[in-house]
């Protein structure tokens, strides 16, 4: 039943089925299948399991009419919970049909990378990355990143600094002044020497959303003082999409499984990366990262902001971790983090979390 369920309102997401359905009031069958240019028998079919699951409901008259539950508007392509049904479904219920076979192929052990993947297999692109498969389609990779950039939905406002924070960012605020204490005191600014020192590098950080909220919120730091990297395309959007707030922040086109062009910053970022990747990949990235650290600051950090694996794990955290492996990647908890700070070069020196809460923040040292 629950496939079945799934399987429908996926396909009526996909039709954009929800959105021709009044909000209030019903609508027959037959002008539905006219709106989606589809079967009518074949529509009729359709909804009624949705009206069995309770997704739709079907009034007493006229009979041949079904109407929104008090679900169902959330389906409708103008919510955010569609894209996020529609990735739910290309990311989990599609990989975990290509299972039996792919792990019959592949062996059964966990994807080493990004392609071979059940992710890969299942859309018929085993050579390719997740990001590469999801640019052949358009509507598909647009429906992942509404949902990625989805603040109320997707790691929504977190405090970063303060009471309820689950990592106070706010000493960084004092980091500017002691840098230029210490350039005064070096004598630097008297020979006129411009000297740039790093302070946040938010790796792989998309469209800057972390950085924004630092800015926003920690008193004391400029934005030229901080990198932004990412893929070149993400750069162009972030670039073109101007925030004002991000004026100033040297925005760097980035892969970071390569070197680390920026050195000696007191913290790299890594926000929601390390999932996606396997611990082979994980470490490599950690590796740059280690590498790029300052090694006369023993207060520079690495610092991994992203879900991790419940030592209790439950249903929803499984489902999570199992979508992550169809992409080649995986949820941690605070030993798995260890072990590949290590294999990096890295020691975790503080891991933040809290009863219940999924996200984690995992301080990172040079070891």
């Amino acid at each position: 039943t629950k496939l079945a369920d799934v399987a429908a309102w996926n396909i009526f997401i996909s039709w954009k089925a929800f959105d021709h359905i009044p909000l209030v009031g019903s609508i027959s069958i037959t002008d539905l299948a006219a709106a989606l240019d589809a079967q009518e028998s074949l529509v009729a079919r359709i909804a009624a399991i949705l009206v069995a699951t309770g997704k739709l409901n079907r009034p007493l008259s006229p009979s041949d009419h079904i109407a929104h539950s008090r679900l169902s508007p959330l389906y409708r392509s103008t919510h955010i919970v569609s894209a996020l049904a529609t990735v739910a479904a290309g990311n989990g219920l599609k990989p975990y049909a290509h299972w039996p076979a792919y792990f019959a192929r592949f062996g059964r052990r966990e994807p080493p990378g990004n392609t071979h993947t059940p992710f890969s297999v299942a859309w018929g692109h085993e050579e390719l990355a997740p990001w590469e498969i999801k640019a052949l389609y358009p509507e598909y990779a647009a429906a992942f990143t509404r949902s990625m950039r989805s603040r109320e939905v997707v790691a929504g406002g977190v405090k970063i600094v303060g009471e309820g924070a689950l990592y106070d960012f706010g000493w960084l605020g004092e980091e500017p002044a002691r840098v230029r204490a210490a350039l005064d005191a070096a004598g630097r600014e008297g020979e006129g020497v411009a000297v740039w020192v790093p302070l946040v590098v938010d790796v792989g950080g998309g469209l800057g959303q972390l950085l924004r909220d630092m800015l926003s919120e920690v008193k004391g730091i400029r934005p030229e003082r901080c990198v932004l990297q990412d893929r070149q395309e993400v750069i162009d959007e972030a670039i073109t999409k101007g925030d004002p707030v991000l004026e100033g922040v040297v925005m760097m086109e980035h892969d970071f499984h390569e070197e680390q062009p920026v050195k000696g910053a007191k913290i790299y970022l890594l926000r929601r990366i390390l999932l996606d990747y396997s611990d082979e990949l994980a470490t490599g990235i950690l590796c740059r990262l280690a590498e790029a650290l300052p090694a006369d600051d023993p207060n520079a950090r690495v610092i991994i902001m992203e879900p991790r694996l419940l030592e209790s794990p439950s249903a929803q955290d499984c489902v999570w971790d199992l979508a992550m492996l169809n992409l080649g990647g995986k949820l941690r908890n605070e030993k798995m983090f260890g072990e590949i700070a290590a294999a990096a070069g890295l020691r975790v020196v503080g891991f933040h979390s809290r009863e219940g809460d999924i996200t984690c923040v995992v301080e990172c040292a040079k070891a």
